[in-house]
């Protein structure tokens, strides 16, 4: 069962492990290289985010009948 979770989340798994090895080198580093690891960091972040409202909003509901009177 968890392997056919993993093959659908492969890319958000994926992108979880980018955004933790950004931040981990953003802090590590300085200067320059420092900089642009949080700035990517940052917009892997907000990519990820859209992403999963917009997965949020795409989601059929299961609808409830209503209980009779």
């Amino acid at each position: 069962m968890v392997l056919r979770y993993l093959k659908v989340f492969k890319k958000n798994i994926f992108l979880i492990i980018v955004i933790i090895t950004l931040i981990i080198v953003s802090t590590v580093t300085k200067g320059k290289t420092a900089t642009i690891t949080s700035t990517l960091a940052g917009i892997a972040m907000i990519y990820g985010g859209i992403t999963f409202i917009m997965w949020i909003i795409r989601t059929p509901t299961k609808k409830e009948k209503d209980e009779p009177l």
